[in-house]
């Protein structure tokens, strides 16, 4: 057995020991009780977002714990109250109406017009929380989504990182039965193709699906189009934008006339806002963009004739905005601009790619970035703890750094801003060729990490297309003979990216048979092994081999929590998280986090969050206390609070103690709320003194007494009326000598008239063995005759050797004369050995007995 397997066996409420099923599930379960507001933030690359989150308790949430991948709303949210209602109510009411059917609602509506945030405000809904309590799954997909990877991300979101996918359809397959009985909110963002969407429509008669789309059709939705900004909220975010700066009356008329004129398009007022903050007028910005849009009508072909037409107006406000931007560009900074193109679609990226792919210093890049960014032409990344901040692009801001680098652009806005002339491959080529600079010997598994290319080496291989390239990466090997790769993305943690590569490897194999079979059928087989090889490996390496390699530094921290991930099994997973918790830096810690709430099987998820518990940040502990109440059975949520009570800072422990409060089960609370007492300050003692007297159990009232009175001495007659309250012998012996050794002298009788009550000789013992230190002689006395008095030899014997280190000389000789008397040789024997050392005259006498007995072992 495991010593967390152990842990669970053992598991114990104060005397009464918890009951353990057959399955190893402790205890019954309670409610399912739930706190917070958690607020996610974008984590890392490939669409996977991480819920850090602020508490708010007292709310309940029951997702806290569960998968939460949304973005954050933009700083500069401005909520819209009509499109939300009706969405939200798409979502709710069809749920309720329609069980038993996928149902899939699709925001419609033009780039720019706030698709995604709508979605984003929704996934932050607490009513939404509510109703799809098991977590809300998001993707942002674009023109060429890598739909296995993006699926993939969303089976590991669930908990399973064993499963090793490598076509859409089957990792499609493996989510929906992940998802066939979960209340889950699955967001496919951003939709360009209808048969992009058909792969993410796989929850159960319970799950929704909602997407945002430009115009895809989408099979089965339920339209709604969303219309643009009204004017007030159109000056609301112009007054975001820069909220140092508030608008006089005559500059809020401009913004309004300028808001109109952009077409109440969000993005383009952003791009509007960033240039008044640099300091362009309102009036100068309005005349510079019907300038443009002038031009734009003039020089643009499609918009001939149809400048009435809303779409074409929409279209030319936006690219009006655009250029109006990019021109405030330098020439060199617009080429910066272009390169963004050759990336991904929604990737973050920090100063060191930026570095590589514009061929400058990192803290060059980082000022260039935050250039753009200042400028509305980037958008702020996620930044885990330790980093430096990273940006992303919006998909429009993406397609026009695209059209730049290629010089796709139409000739109207090509005339001032002119592109690279590259084609895309070219592209990607001289990107790959500025990485493989920084490599030892143009080997990629030499490269360093720089939180980019190990996750797109592959795709920019593909789009270069160097697929021969890709098929040698999976093959090179280190000078010992292991997978050069591999190594790479395992000493980094990176094995999903390292699977993720090999699927795309294979796919380009399987394209590639009509021309070469034979290679073709031999790198399949070759893919095949090394799925089969992954799926076995990490199961077989124990927890503690796994800390002590990383500990050692043999191994990298990423590289052993990747590992603790891959565990199938739940217990071993959360054995390892534990393990190898000590060992990993703050920026990882987060990750270790989310792992162990995925952890499926409570028992297991408990033990792991316990066991990390004491090595997360103040934020993160935080997150912990909110999702204890999501954890539904209570003696799980009580052994949680035992563990992690001692680690808490003090401005923490209030908030576990409301955990604790809440907790339905009153032996469970009264457990809980024992462990904490030691740990709080004074000012939360009185809540917990508070919930003793509402409880109905007189042991658990007692138990919560007992544990308080050695830190409020006002409270001991209380607990002593408490104690001899109790109806059952064995409790209430229990409970004397608990609250005994804090008794001031006035109540020493009558604890002692207690104890000598009880009438169960088994009991009576336990209830004197506290009691007799700080007595007087004569009760002294009287607890003698009392222990001389009981007929059972071996309880005889208990309460003699509890007594007799508190007895005077005089009392001494009377327990002795007791002692020698007992007729049983071993009881004889233990009574003489706990009593004489206190009467040295009496060792003589003592020795004389010990010498006539006769059987050899109680005589030694």
């Amino acid at each position: 057995m495991s010593e967390h397997e152990s842990q669970i066996k053992q598991y114990t409420f104060g005397d009464d020991v918890g009951s353990v099923d057959n399955q190893g599930h402790i205890g019954s379960s309670g409610d399912q009780n739930t706190i917070g507001t958690a607020v996610g933030e974008v984590h890392g690359n490939q669409n996977s977002f991480q819920n850090y989150g602020t508490v708010n308790f007292g709310t309940k949430p029951k997702w806290v714990g569960k998968p939460f991948q949304a973005p954050p709303l933009p700083p500069n949210f401005v909520e819209r109250s009509q499109p939300r209602r009706d969405v939200k109510k798409l979502l709710l009411e069809t749920a309720e109406t329609t069980p038993g059917t996928l149902v899939v609602s699709a925001i419609y509506g033009l780039g720019g017009i706030g698709k995604s945030v709508l979605a984003t405000a929704l996934a932050h809904d607490p009513d939404i929380h509510q109703r799809f309590a098991d977590g809300i799954l998001w993707v942002t997909l674009g023109q060429q989504p890598d739909i296995l990877s993006f699926l993939a991300t969303w089976i590991h979101a669930l908990g399973d990182f064993d499963y090793k996918p490598t076509t859409p359809q089957a990792a499609s397959t493996h989510l929906r039965t992940l998802l066939y009985d979960k209340r889950s909110l699955l967001v496919v963002d951003d939709a360009w193709k209808s048969e992009d969407v058909e792969p993410f429509q796989v929850g159960g008669s319970n799950c929704r699906v909602l997407v945002t789309t430009r115009e895809a059709p989408v099979r089965g939705a339920i339209r709604y189009d969303l219309d643009m900004m009204n004017p007030a909220e159109a000056l609301e975010l112009l007054n975001k934008c820069r909220p140092l700066m508030p608008m006089s009356e005559q500059e809020q008329k401009q913004a309004l006339d300028l808001a109109e004129a952009l077409g109440y398009l969000p993005l383009a007022l952003e791009l509007a806002a960033a240039q008044i903050a640099e300091g362009v007028e309102w009036w100068e910005l309005l005349e510079d963009f019907q300038a443009e849009v002038a031009r734009l009508e003039t020089l643009d072909d499609s918009a001939a004739g149809s400048a009435s037409c809303e779409e074409t107006r929409k279209r030319l406000s936006l690219n009006a905005s655009f250029n109006l931007s990019l021109r405030q560009l330098s020439p060199e900074q617009l080429q910066q601009f272009a390169w963004l193109g050759v990336l991904p679609e929604d990737v973050s990226i920090g100063q060191q790619t930026a570095a590589v792919l514009w061929q400058v210093k990192p803290r060059q890049a980082g000022a260039i970035l935050r250039t753009l960014r200042s400028k509305a032409l980037l958008l702020s990344g996620a930044v885990q703890p330790g980093e430096k901040p990273k940006y992303r692009i919006h998909d429009l801001m993406h397609d026009r750094a695209k059209e730049l680098l290629t010089d796709s652009v139409n000739p109207v806005y090509a005339e001032e801003l002119p592109g690279l002339g590259l084609r895309l491959k070219e592209a990607h080529a001289t990107f790959l060729e500025r990485y493989r600079a920084k490599t030892e010997n143009g080997q990629w598994y030499t490269l360093s990490n720089d939180g980019y290319i190990h996750n797109y080496l592959s795709w920019h291989l593909e789009k270069a297309g160097q697929s021969q390239e890709l098929h040698q990466l999976l093959q090179a090997s280190t000078p010992q003979g292991r997978n050069a790769w591999y190594e790479a993305c395992d000493r980094l943690g990176k094995l999903g990216n390292f699977v993720t590569d090999v699927a795309r490897a294979w796919r380009l194999a399987e394209q590639m048979y009509e021309e070469k079979p034979s290679e073709s059928i031999g790198l399949q087989c070759r893919y095949a092994l090394i799925i089969a090889s992954l799926n076995s490996l990490a199961n077989n390496i124990p927890a503690e081999l796994i800390a002590a390699l990383v500990e050692k530094q043999i191994w990298t921290p990423e590289q052993g929590l990747a590992y603790a991930q891959q565990k199938q099994d739940p217990m071993n997973r959360a054995e390892a998280l534990g393990k190898i918790a000590p060992h990993l830096p703050d920026t990882l810690l987060p990750q270790a986090l989310e792992a162990a709430l995925a952890i499926a099987d409570e028992n297991f998820r408990v033990l792991a969050l316990s066991d990390i518990f004491l090595h997360l940040p103040e934020n993160l502990r935080l997150k912990v206390l909110a999702a204890l109440l999501a954890i539904q059975n209570e003696q799980n949520q009580a052994f949680v609070l035992s563990r992690i009570t001692p680690y808490l800072p003090e401005n923490l422990l209030d908030k576990a103690l409301e955990v604790s409060l809440a907790i339905n089960n009153e032996q469970n609370r009264a457990f809980a709320l024992s462990q904490m007492i030691p740990h709080l300050p004074k000012n939360l003692l009185a809540k917990v003194l508070e919930a003793s007297h509402a409880m109905q159990d007189e042991r658990n009232r007692f138990g919560i007494l007992s544990q308080i009175a050695p830190y409020c001495p006002k409270i001991l007659p209380e607990s002593l009326e408490a104690a001899l309250a109790i109806q059952d012998e064995q409790n209430r012996a229990l409970a004397l000598s608990r609250i005994a050794p804090h008794l001031p002298e006035s109540l020493f009788s009558k604890a002692l008239e207690a104890a000598l009550a009880i009438q169960d000789e088994r009991n009576r013992p336990l209830a004197l063995s506290q009691i007799p230190p700080r007595l007087p002689e004569n009760l002294l006395a009287k607890a003698l005759e009392a222990s001389i008095a009981i007929q059972d030899e071996y309880f005889r014997v208990s309460a003699l050797s509890q007594i007799a280190p508190h007895l005077p000389k005089s009392l001494l000789a009377k327990a002795l004369k007791a002692a020698l008397a007992i007729q049983g040789e071993g009881h004889r024997v233990s009574a003489l050995s706990r009593i004489a050392p206190h009467l040295p005259e009496s060792l003589p006498k003592a020795l004389e007995a010990a010498l006539a007995i006769p059987n050899e072992h109680n005589r030694v």
